[in-house]
């Protein structure tokens, strides 16, 4: 790089650096806070809490790292603008391309970290988070809980035991109203901690589950001589599954067992998984360009950054949410999958083409129809002012 392109990268690698840290701060605290209701069923929980915590960050980092490399190039390049140090580098006869290397330079290493968090350390770090909730729940339940008291574990779960001797539960009771549309109550003879490795399972023996619906009252019992929970969540279980595709690796994703109860009953939940790990690290490139096609021109320091802040966080968050929406539904049909790979490659081609055009925001006939009305409103306004100030010598 020549030492404009260094002193450019380094003034959006700061920014972005700063916006990361403040971004996934703000997310994890969110995150951590949601999720502290645990500590007030058990005293263990406390010194687990950090650690539990601290395996969200991988997933954090991946999620608003895109967004963080274009929050800190916009502000790079609003600074140079500010500085009027953008418009001496174009008057000096340097190339736009001056700009655009060391930003799609910050989104290239951007997009290896993604690449790196999401199929190395990510689902490791899923793992190891969803484990901590079994393990803390597995005391909730065994060690924690009072017998014959009905105790709020989580919001709108309430759990009693009769006793507990160890990993043995005698008269387990389950109130579950989380799901708004059925309320649900299990009853059990026992209940059993299973420890699967490093996991904790629960099961339950000789019961019946009681579902009535909030919509009509309707009510259904159901008897069973054994069911399985998830204690991760304290959920029922799906086929005895346990493990989440997040905290599957990735050759487990692309040459899944035959026998898997999830690739039998929903393989396309597979695909969707890896089709997730295999985007997301384009939206980091696709947002480099972006932030270049909306904050890249020359301006004089009398314009303002807002708009260029807005236009781009505006502009990154409408494809992002396209690329959810187009995820969610790859459940639906593989040509889905299509989608979510072609939003983050067309939006890298667009910004592409209006970079070599020198297409920015200013070019634009949404921006030229603006400028266009302001100028009008603002004639209009000049007719109504006293002429003694149209000519000047207003006081």
């Amino acid at each position: 790089m020549t030492l404009l392109e260094r002193y450019v990268f380094k003034a959006a690698f700061g920014y972005a650096a700063g916006s990361l840290a403040s971004l996934v701060l703000i997310v994890w605290i969110v995150q951590a806070l949601s999720r502290i209701d645990i500590i007030k069923t058990t005293a263990s929980a406390a010194g687990n809490i950090f650690w539990i915590a601290l395996m969200l960050l991988p997933g954090l980092v991946a999620g608003v790292l895109p967004f963080a490399v274009l929050i800190g190039a916009i502000q790079a390049l609003n600074s140079l603008n500010a500085g009027s140090e953008r418009a001496v580098i174009s008057a000096a006869g340097a190339s736009p391309k001056v700009v655009t290397r060391p930003i799609l330079l910050l989104g290239a290493i951007a997009g290896l970290i993604i690449l790196f968090l999401s199929h190395v350390v990510g689902p490791y770090s899923s793992s190891s988070f969803q484990n901590g909730l079994r393990s803390i729940n597995a005391d909730t339940l065994t060690l924690f809980l009072q017998p014959g008291r009905f105790e709020r574990v989580q919001d709108d779960l309430v759990v009693s035991v009769g006793d507990a001797n160890g990993a043995v539960i005698e008269s387990l009771f389950i109130s579950d109203t989380r799901d708004p549309t059925v309320d649900l109550t299990y009853f059990a003879r026992e209940a059993r901690v299973v420890d699967d490795g490093d996991r904790s399972n629960l099961l339950l023996y000789d019961g019946q589950l009681h579902r009535r619906s909030t919509t009509d009252g309707g009510v259904s019992v159901i008897e069973f001589q054994t069911y399985a929970f998830d204690l991760a969540e304290l959920r029922p279980s799906s086929n005895g599954d346990w493990t989440r595709t997040s905290e599957r690796s990735t050759v487990d994703l692309l040459f899944p067992d035959p026998n898997d109860p999830i690739f039998q009953s929903k393989p396309l939940n597979l695909v969707e998984e890896f089709t997730d790990r295999m985007s997301s690290w384009l939206y980091a490139i696709a947002f480099a360009l972006w932030a270049v096609v909306v904050a890249g021109d020359p301006r004089t320091n009398r314009q303002g950054t807002g708009p260029a802040m807005f236009l781009g966080l505006a502009g990154g968050l409408v494809l992002k949410a396209l690329g959810f929406v187009a995820l969610s539904l790859i459940e639906e049909g593989y040509v889905w999958v299509f989608v979510s790979y072609l939003l983050p490659l067309g939006a890298i081609a667009a910004n592409i083409f209006l970079i070599w055009r020198g297409l920015g925001p200013a070019n634009w006939p949404l921006s030229e129809w603006t400028a266009v009305q302001m100028d009008r409103v603002t004639a209009m306004l000049t007719r109504f002012r006293p002429a003694s100030y149209q000519n000047g010598d207003g006081r």
